[in-house]
């Protein structure tokens, strides 16, 4: 690898992710509203369409139908904002990492191109996660059975037992996190060579050898804050849901001022999240590409401020006549 092609270390590709929002910041805030801002809200608001678990609703089997229709639609509706805002925000980013005006029209102009590419991808990548899943759900069984086999006491709830889940936990965890780093640059790898179904993921897991600690890296780092976000508004729906469950009003009677401005803060950071996890995706799969493509003279003349690759981050103007 040679010095233009060197590893970019941790801050260089959040510093370029900052960069390149920073230089459209209105673009890519229309995106984030189009796009990721309904995902956010959806998210937030998902919860409280279903009634607080108390008895009646357990034992009401009128309510399933509703609930799977409602989850479907939430599914639906997910998945299509996502793969739009991810094509959306991805031609855009690639173009603005070299300095190139993208309008808004150009950039909802690459959903139709890329959207079906991107739905296969991610059918196969769910398709494999599946199948990942299944084998080791049998490899806990065979492990769970060797164990009682070799006259290991796995009582419920026993220090063994939960020794047991614990270390088969990590595992997944390890396993599941490994995939998602070797395969983070497939919604890139889509929109910007216009490949799809598997041929996305074995190209992403090409592209980060060398650089999965980068990877890992910049991916916990915006994750961790809004999985933590999630985790601490989920708490407060659980607790609302048992306020109105044990009142047997509906949970929408325990609803404050104050949980409705924490439900805003919390849809803001998920938006801003998804946005900037988006944009950095996009930045490491640029430094990848020219690790193992030979993209060195590419990248040395972007570092180096000449040519049309020039490290230019000007205020692209916000009008629809731009590439």
């Amino acid at each position: 690898m040679t010095s233009a092609q060197k590893t970019p270390n941790f801050w260089a590709i959040l510093s370029d992710t900052w960069r390149v929002i920073n230089a459209q910041p209105r673009h890519f805030s229309v995106l984030s509203i189009l796009f990721l801002l309904p995902i956010s809200i959806s998210s937030g608001v998902y919860p409280f369409l279903f009634p607080p678990p108390n008895y009646n609703n357990i034992n009401n089997s009128n309510s399933v139908p509703s609930q799977l229709i409602i989850q479907f639609i939430y599914l639906l509706f997910a998945v299509i904002f996502g793969l739009c805002g991810g094509a959306s925000i991805t031609h855009t980013a690639i173009h603005g990492f070299y300095g190139e005006p993208v309008g808004i029209a150009a950039a909802l102009k690459s959903i139709p191109v890329s959207f079906l590419p991107l739905f296969a991808t991610k059918l196969v990548y769910l398709v494999i996660l599946w199948l990942i899943f299944s084998c080791y759900g049998i490899l806990i069984a065979f492990a769970y059975g060797g164990l009682l086999l070799f006259g290991v006491q796995l009582d419920y709830g026993g220090p063994n037992f939960v020794a047991f889940l614990v270390v088969m936990t990590v595992l997944l965890m390890a396993a599941t996190i490994y995939i998602q780093v070797g395969w983070c640059l497939s919604t890139a790898v889509v929109v910007v060579e216009s490949r799809w179904g598997y041929a996305p993921l074995k190209r992403s897991w090409y592209l980060v050898r060398g650089m999965k600690w980068v990877v890992f890296g910049t991916l916990m780092l915006l994750a961790v804050p809004s999985g933590l976000l999630s985790m601490w508004y989920s708490s407060m729906v659980t607790k609302a849901a048992a306020a109105a469950g044990s009142g047997g009003d509906g949970i929408w009677t325990v609803i404050s001022c104050g949980f409705v401005v924490e439900m805003i803060v919390c849809v803001c950071v998920w938006t801003v999240a998804s946005l900037y996890s988006t944009v950095a995706t996009t930045v490491l799969f640029i430094y990848c590409r020219a690790a193992h493509d030979g993209g060195g003279d590419e990248m040395a003349a972007f570092e180096n401020g000449g040519g049309k690759f020039g490290r230019v981050y000007a205020q692209v103007p916000y009008n629809d006549d731009a590439v």
